[in-house]
Order: C-alpha cells, then sequence, then structure tokens
C-alpha cells in the first residue's frame, strides 16, 4: 500500500498541566512510536504487507493501530479480537446458516441468504477498498448488505488482535487470503469473490491502483505462529520503553522512553533533579516511575506493564498535586500512594501480600 507521506508515529503532545481525561491514557494523539516501529510500520506500508508485532500485554501493541489511523485521517481501525474458537474466515465474515434454515423451515419466510451475512473487520476493509461497483460485480443482491460497509474512502487500518490465541490452523487458512486480500463467500447462490490483486491487474494503466487496507497483526507469543505465515509479515517487537536514565546521553532505538510517554498522555514533565533525589524524597511523579522501575525487577507473579502505570499515575494526578513530595506528604497521602498502587500495578494475590514489604525495601535502596 503506497501512501504520500510517511507515519511519523510523534503524536500531537499537549500542554504540560493540562487538564487531563481517563481517554488521555489510549487516545491515538499522544501515541508515540520508537524510531524502530516507525521505520517497521512504512516498511509494511511500502511493500503492502502485514506488520506482524509482539510484546508483552499492556506495552501499547493494539494502540498502534489507532495512531496510524489518526495520523493520516482514515477513521477509525476495523478490530478483530481473536478467541480460541475463531475460525479463518471470521476475519472476513460471520454466517448464521442456523438463523437461516430457522428462517426458511420453521417460520416459512422466504429464503433470503443475504439477511444472514454479517461482515467483519477484513470483509469490510477489502470492500472498501474495492468500492461499491466492484463489490456488485458478480451478484447485485449483495446490495442488500451494503449498509454495513462506509464507501466514503477506500483506506482501512484493520487490526487482527491476539493472533497467538487462535487454533493453530487458522494462521494457516488465511495465508491465501492475505496475499490475495481478498475472500468468498460459498454460502450464499453466486459464490461472489472479492479480491484486490485479481481487481487491481484487471485494470487499466491510467487507473489508480486499489488501496490495500494497512493489516497490523498483534500477538502476545502465547503461541509459536507457523513459518510459512510469518514469511508474509513485516515483524517487529516492541518492548518495554526505557527509563530515561538508562538512555541518558545514548542515541538508541529506544529514545522513546516511559517518562516521555508520561508527558504526552498525562502532560506531566517529570524534572530530572526531580528523579535524583533518594527514594523518600521524591516526587509522587518521580516516586511512582521510580517504585515502577523497582517492580519490574522483581520476580513478581505478575509484572506490572506501562499501561497499569499510566492507570496508577492517572489516579494519582486526579488525586495530589504535582509537587507532593513523599518525604514531606501527610501520612494518609503516603498510605494512598501504596494503596493505590497495590491495585493497580500487583495483579496476582501472592504479589499483593507483599507489597508493603516491598515498598519499604524501594524506599530504602534509594535507586
Amino acid at each position: 500500500m503506497n501512501n504520500s507521506k510517511p507515519y511519523a508515529g510523534r503524536g500531537a503532545p499537549g500542554e504540560i498541566g493540562r487538564s487531563v481525561t481517563e481517554g488521555d491514557l489510549t487516545s491515538p494523539q499522544f501515541y508515540v512510536a520508537p524510531p524502530g516501529l516507525v521505520a517497521a510500520v512504512n516498511v509494511a506500508q511500502e511493500l503492502g504487507m502485514p506488520l506482524l508485532l509482539t510484546g508483552e500485554p499492556g506495552c501499547g501493541k493494539s494502540q498502534l493501530a489507532r495512531s496510524v489511523a489518526w495520523e493520516f485521517d482514515w477513521g477509525d481501525p476495523l478490530t478483530f479480537t481473536v478467541k480460541s474458537d475463531t475460525q479463518g474466515r471470521e476475519l472476513f465474515y460471520s454466517y448464521d446458516t442456523l438463523g437461516r434454515f430457522h428462517s426458511a423451515h420453521i417460520t416459512d419466510q422466504p429464503d433470503n441468504p443475504y439477511r444472514f451475512l454479517h461482515l467483519n473487520a477484513m470483509g469490510k476493509a477489502i470492500w472498501r477498498a474495492l468500492g461499491r461497483d466492484n463489490v456488485l460485480q458478480d451478484d447485485k443482491k449483495i446490495e442488500t448488505c451494503m449498509g454495513q460497509v462506509s464507501f466514503d474512502a477506500p483506506h482501512s487500518v484493520v487490526l487482527i488482535d491476539e493472533i497467538d490465541k487462535a487454533p493453530r490452523e487458522v494462521p494457516n487458512d488465511i495465508l491465501n487470503e492475505i496475499d490475495e486480500m481478498g475472500f468468498e463467500i460459498p454460502e450464499l447462490p453466486t459464490h461472489p469473490k472479492f479480491s484486490l490483486k485479481k481487481n487491481t491487474l484487471e485494470q487499466s494503466a491510467a487507473i489508480k491502483p486499489l488501496q490495500k487496507p494497512f493489516v497490523i497483526i498483534t500477538s502476545n507469543r502465547e503461541r509459536e505462529l507457523p513459518e510459512a505465515f510469518l514469511r508474509r509479515c513485516v515483524y517487529y517487537h516492541l518492548d518495554l520503553p526505557p527509563f530515561r536514565k538508562t538512555v541518558e546521553n545514548k542515541n538508541t532505538d529506544y529514545s522513546v522512553t516511559i517518562e516521555d510517554i508520561i508527558k504526552m498522555r498525562l502532560g506531566v514533565d517529570i524534572s530530572p533533579s526531580d528523579e535524583n533525589m533518594i527514594n523518600n524524597q521524591k516526587s509522587v511523579w518521580s516516586g511512582s516511575v521510580s517504585f515502577f522501575a523497582y517492580l519490574r525487577k522483581l520476580r513478581l507473579q505478575k509484572i506490572p506493564s506501562t499501561a497499569e502505570l499510566l492507570s496508577w499515575q492517572w489516579l494519582l494526578h486526579n488525586r495530589h498535586s504535582h509537587q507532593t513530595n513523599l518525604h514531606h506528604a501527610k501520612v494518609e497521602d503516603i498510605e494512598d500512594f501504596l494503596s493505590s498502587a497495590k491495585v493497580t500495578l500487583f495483579k496476582h494475590m501472592e504479589d499483593q501480600k507483599r507489597a508493603d514489604n516491598l515498598y519499604e525495601k524501594w524506599l530504602a535502596s534509594n535507586n
């Protein structure tokens, strides 16, 4: 898929100290991508291949789709969340065979197979790219299903979320469909086929090629994906962004830091001098980042993610002054700092039981 401008992944940062809403934690306007991820997006766009994105839960994989769609003004992403019983065709469409049988044989209504077709994310994106006339080329009666798709613009971002949860045969089942950017619907009388590659080849050179949807596939690596599927994807692994201290005076792929994300999402600019204070004299902001970093190094049942840090900090943002100092804070403020951390960062009973002790050890570590 060609686009006139490359993806930048820089967002549009809001003002420092602004009023923050819960929506800012996931808004594509405040998404910032590391250079390696930006490069992967642009390579996938230029090659017209899906981008396979791995990384731990809560690191921002799914939010990339919204960022790309927002930056290019392509509307909301079309999302399909994979389940353990997902079938390959369901990425494109679902068909209520039982409903059709009931309608025809139980209620004695006229048989109308088009009533029971529901397009899913990939199906909608392919129809949108083909345009109304091409969709109707093989079967005019499909017009009764047109209300499911907006044909105002040909571009789409498709998010296939958590592909590793699908049965192992699903990635292999959709290989040809991903290559062809097409699918067929055998449940309809005419067995219509929709293919971006087929229609592009049949177009004259004077006609602008059809715009393939940009497909982002995420995986938490709960199950390894087939090699044949991997060959058809551009691949990037999204690590947890580093902390500012670890990248000072370094030019690395992860030039986007945890502190940069906090600045974008929450409008809080953490002072380097503040983060160099000993732990019990840090502000709420540098203290929360430091405590999060400390927990990430431990052997917890469930290590906290970036998304959980931001949720905790949004709560702190609403409850405390930006300048609240852990050393001079009121007792109830310190209790709130820890009690709110327990239920946002600690997601396992055994870890929660250790929270008070870990907090005291963190205060004493002065890192």
